[in-house]
């Protein structure tokens, strides 16, 4: 497994260091198909004292990605907090993909890497969408996918939207969840 700890305006000293490498080097106690392990711990000035410190964690596993994050004041605090996010999200994952039938006899759910942020090239500047700034670009592989893989996916990451080669019309498609808690789909006009 690689771990990787990215900071943004943060001091990280080795005893930090260390407690990261302990919690997030037990979790493929729990999954040992982790590949990949990517940390990033950030202070973002805000007006609420208990939410300047931010971690964010995405894992690798055999593809599939499971991401979570956290706010909170500090930044042990907040690497236990997001480690006990993706506790749960691991068994959920081995609930629904790890342990089914399914997965014994088939490839792992998704075959999607999504590139690490710090992979992706500055362009140099900004350009100005909408009245808005483009400030990140994500590039990612798209495998086809069922819509309830998607959805499944989807939960993992703790996304409200993930976007996916539909196999069933072999064209891209938006997955979204509704404010009631519904899916929604946006897929373009067949011909």
């Amino acid at each position: 497994m690689e771990l990787n700890i990215k900071v943004k305006t943060v001091d990280v000293n080795q005893q930090l260091r260390g407690h990261i490498e302990r919690k997030f080097g037990d979790l493929i106690r729990h999954l040992p198909a982790i590949t990949n392990v990517n940390v990033e711990l950030s202070s973002q000035a805000t007006r609420s004292q208990s939410d300047r410190m931010v971690a964010q964690v995405t894992l690798n596993v055999d593809g599939s990605l499971l991401r979570a994050e956290q706010r909170v004041a500090n930044s042990v605090e907040a690497i236990n907090l997001v480690a006990g996010v993706l506790d749960r999200r691991i068994e959920r994952y081995k609930s629904r993909t790890y342990r089914s039938e399914r997965a014994k006899q088939v490839a792992p759910l998704v075959d999607q890497q999504a590139e690490d942020d710090s992979l992706i090239p500055d362009s140099g500047g900004t350009e100005v969408v909408g009245g808005g700034k483009l400030v990140k670009v994500k590039i990612f592989d798209m495998n086809p996918m069922t819509v309830d893989e998607a959805a499944f996916q989807m939960q993992l990451l703790g996304h409200r939207f993930f976007m996916l080669l539909n196999t069933e019309s072999n064209e891209y498609s938006l997955l979204y969840q509704r404010d009631d808690g519904d899916l929604g789909m946006i897929q373009p006009e067949s011909n």
